[in-house]
């Protein structure tokens, strides 16, 4: 199955099987409850045979329960075929999915849209297992079943187009294959973007269905050679293609930003500003909504006689899908549909003689239909009567009402504000649509976009395959490389694992230990690493001096200055020398990063002149006290905590574990020195007391061109309820909501910056949300948001010296050279410690995202 199967039923269908709302009135034993935990802990530690055998175990248990033919017993059946698909037992997932179908077949119907779902999942282990022809059938009677529900051209037949696109993939059809892949993404696209949360699950669904682009450029690179192919178009095609398969909120927060800067600093722009504030305002008001009824169901599943009603009534509501007389409404009403659609009334057609008998005949039946279907919906609406009698008498039911009725009072409005002021700026500044939302370039469009001596790198990473596209003003080119997600994962976690201080000894210690580091980083693997991404396009890149880089997957959390251009010589070298003399990719190319391709546009029509006219505002060494003396004296602390979480009690920070972090003494000389450079006065760096939440939100930050923070990050990859992302501040006395010494993503995405450049000197503030998932943290979202235009950030834990020698060695050539742009400003930088015989896990953790070239004032961040 691929991944746009797997997200949408995941975390797993066992959470389903514990916590579905009031799915069943029968309670499960001690013993199904505790067999169910224990393998889906098992699943999502990733150790899927012990999950299998676990969720094998349960399944007599579930059967005993609830009886062979019930929907319990489905969605266990269909947790197992899952479960055994990720432990690549294909047989035992085909087996558990076909008696999927079979139980909901008898639960739901024949023609219920849960038996689509079951049939799609059985196809594609068909597929999986090389059975194309088995899976075919399959997959067109799931197709035609989503057909019969909602009509032939809705978002919902995605995946029906998709599979039948995968059937002849597997055959070597690509012409087929690349033709079903066309239709299921012209269905995906098609759909309206302009409210805040369609948005937000187009984007989502446009991520499960990650493959089905991977799937459409595979097929165009088999045709690509074939006789009457277009070749120019299919690249067209193709790169736009990759572009539309990985949104990133990144990439949105970036788009905001440009689309305010470009209305420039009037009424125009400050409206836009509100919109956008209105649009994270509607997404937050609606998860605090689901989030209400996930709480109001768990009170729902506790109470016997609410769970007892709804099981009566979901057991009413699939017999009545079985009833031969709904089922014959529903296949009328469709040969109603298609009548009209072949035969329009009124007009004569050769095959539509007696249409209009026919669909007088249809009509009378259909009314004969409803009539005898709503004489038998009484003994259902009998039952909802008593499910909603039992929950009205559910303690805190007046109080939920009152929430959710508050809740949705406060959507309605903020859309309706939305909706209205929307149209305003539309009429008044065109653009913004294209600006706020920007659409997949074509190649001619991004090449005009590049400078002479620029090139752009674009990667898809599919599940089995995966596609580099690479351009300058004159080439062209795209690849296929022939490594998925996860073979890609393991190159790259290999390669972090030698250079994250997390992960190795004290780079900073003895001899021996920065040995040990140096030893810790593979060489030969950074290699071909470089020889399977890059090395197909080499030729396109040589000669150019700054490369673009838009990665996606594991690529996102490896920074590809640790890629190494050539074979390492024979082993045999000091390792510092070995490192010394490596010839790592930062070489030879000065790098930057991107979270999307249009990013590049975005940022480069953004009018010159514009950002802070102040040079510097800085913020660090906050007061902290550490957790004992020895190391409240180290120098050379790293830049990093514990997950946000443990900072947080009753929705604002625990002051006291925040301050026991690591005293960042030096960071204060980081400061100053960078002011110093920059020409900035001593009042904007801001040190210590000085270094509060207070201080950031009542300075006028969008006067400054550059805006740094060199303090710990707090970066969690699965965070909850206000355990979010966070910069250490020096926490007060007593905490309150506006000032608790933790500066969060939220309330940075609030601040309203107009800089050149952020600099995060924070550690791990490049991370994504998950294994690849984003190209930046919520951290860095939130700057773009708040008004970068680039960002310096790191992938993994900082030694403050490295930190501090990398940032003020960049500022002082950006100083000598204003031209120079900030990506070969930070390269050079990374050179001298290269050749001081640092390894990569001192000098390679930070990034360059945003615009890096020389651009405008220089796009160094610094005037002449």
């Amino acid at each position: 199955m691929s991944d746009r199967a797997w997200r949408p039923l995941l975390i797993l269908v066992l959470t389903a099987l514990i916590l579905a709302p009031g799915v069943h009135a029968q309670q499960p034993s001690k013993e199904l409850q505790e067999l169910r935990a224990t393998s889906q802990a098992f699943y999502r530690a990733g150790d899927y045979a012990q999950a299998l055998r676990f969720a094998e175990r349960a399944l007599p248990l579930v059967i005993r329960t609830y009886g062979p033919d019930h929907e319990q017993t489905g969605l266990q059946y269909y947790s197992l075929g899952l479960t055994a698909e990720k432990a690549g037992n294909l047989a035992a997932a085909q087996r558990y999915y076909a008696e999927t179908v079979s139980v909901r077949e008898k639960v739901y119907g024949v023609q219920g849209p849960s038996v689509a779902e079951a049939l799609e999942a059985l196809g594609a282990v068909h597929i999986k297992q090389g059975r194309p022809d088995a899976a075919e059938p399959i997959f067109q009677r799931a197709l035609k079943l989503k057909q019969d529900l909602i009509g032939f051209s809705h978002a919902y037949q995605t995946s029906g187009h998709s599979n039948l696109g995968d059937v002849a993939l597997a055959r070597g059809n690509w012409p087929a294959a690349l033709a079903a892949y066309r239709q299921a993404l012209s269905l995906l696209a098609g759909q309206d973007t302009s409210q805040a949360v369609a948005k937000a699950i187009i984007d989502d669904e446009i991520r499960r269905y990650r493959d089905t682009f991977v799937g459409l450029c595979r097929a165009a690179w088999q045709t690509k050679d074939q006789a009457g192919s277009d070749r120019g178009a299919l690249l067209d095609e193709t790169f736009q293609a990759g572009q539309q398969a990985w949104t990133t909120s990144a990439a949105s927060a970036l788009a905001k930003m440009t689309a305010r800067i470009g209305a420039g600093e009037t009424d125009l722009g400050r409206r836009i500003r509100r919109v956008q504030d209105l649009s994270q305002r509607i997404l937050r008001l609606n998860a605090d909504d689901h989030k209400l009824l996930a709480d109001w169901s768990a009170v729902q599943r506790a109470n016997p006689a609410y769970a007892a009603a709804l099981e009566d009534f979901r057991a009413a509501s699939a017999a009545s899908a079985r009833d031969p007389n709904t089922i014959r409404q529903r296949d009328l009403a469709r040969q109603l549909q298609d009548s009209l659609q072949h035969c329009p009334q009124g007009e004569k057609k050769a095959g539509c003689e007696t249409s209009e008998r026919d669909r007088a005949a249809m009509a009378r039946e259909l009314g004969e239909l409803s009539k005898a279907i709503g004489a038998g919906s009484g003994a259902i609406m009998a039952v909802h009567r008593r499910m909603e009698a039992a929950e009205k008498a559910l303690p805190g039911y007046a109080e939920f009402q009152t929430r959710r009725t508050a809740l949705r009072t406060d959507i309605d409005r903020a859309e309706t504000e939305v909706r209205e002021a929307r149209a305003q700026i539309v009429r008044a500044f065109p653009a913004y649509v294209a600006l706020a939302d920007p659409k997949p370039l074509r190649v001619a469009e991004a090449q005009a976009l590049l400078g002479a001596d620029e090139a752009l790198v674009a990667i898809l990473v599919g599940s089995a395959r995966s596609f580099v596209w690479a351009l300058t003003r004159e080439r062209a080119e795209w690849v296929q490389i022939d490594a998925g997600a996860q073979a890609l994962l393991d190159q790259v976690t290999a390669l972090r694992n030698g250079l994250d201080p997390l992960a190795q000894q004290d780079a900073e210690g003895a001899a021996g230990s920065r040995a040990g580091v140096a030893r810790g980083f593979d060489l030969a693997r950074a290699h071909a690493l470089y020889g399977l991404v890059l090395g197909p396009v080499a030729g396109v890149l040589a000669g150019k001096r700054h490369l673009i880089v838009v990665p996606t997957g594991p690529l996102t959390s490896l920074p590809l200055q640790v890629l190494v251009t050539a074979p390492p010589p024979p082993s045999g070298a000091p390792p510092e020398q070995a490192l010394r003399d490596a010839a790592w990719l930062i070489k030879s190319h000065a790098l930057s990063v991107l979270p999307s391709v249009p990013s590049l546009s975005a940022l480069r029509k953004l009018p010159g002149g514009t950002a802070g006219t102040r040079p510097f505002f800085g913020m660090g060494d906050p007061v902290l006290e550490g957790p004992d003396p020895v190391d409240r004296q180290r120098g050379t602390n790293r830049r990093s905590a514990s997950a946000p979480a443990r900072f947080y009690r009753n929705g604002l920070a625990d002051t006291r574990a925040v301050r026991e972090l690591t005293p960042l003494p030096d960071t204060a000389d980081e400061l100053r020195t960078i002011a110093r450079v920059l020409g900035a006065l001593p009042g904007d760096v801001n040190l210590r007391e000085a270094a509060s939440e207070a201080k950031v939100k009542s300075a006028s930050l969008s006067e400054y061109r550059v805006v740094q923070f060199a303090t710990h990050g707090l970066v969690a990859g699965d965070l909850s309820g206000l355990a979010e992302p966070a910069l250490v501040l020096t926490p007060p006395d007593v905490p309150t909501e506006a000032n608790d010494g933790l500066l969060t993503a939220s309330e940075i995405a609030t601040l309203e910056l107009n800089a050149d450049w952020v600099v995060l000197s924070a550690c791990n503030t490049a991370a994504g949300g998950g294994e690849g998932a984003e190209a930046l943290s919520g951290l860095a979202r939130a700057f773009f948001y708040a008004g970068a235009r680039a960002l310096l950030v790191s992938h993994w834990a900082v030694y403050s010296s490295a930190a501090t020698e990398l940032t003020t060695k960049t500022f002082a050539t950006l100083a000598a050279n204003p031209g120079l742009g900030r990506a070969e400003a930070f390269r050079r930088a990374m050179l001298d410690l290269i050749a001081e015989g640092k390894p990569p896990a001192y000098w390679a953790p930070f990034v360059v995202v945003g615009e890096g070239g020389a651009r405008g004032l220089g796009a160094s961040g610094v005037r002449p």
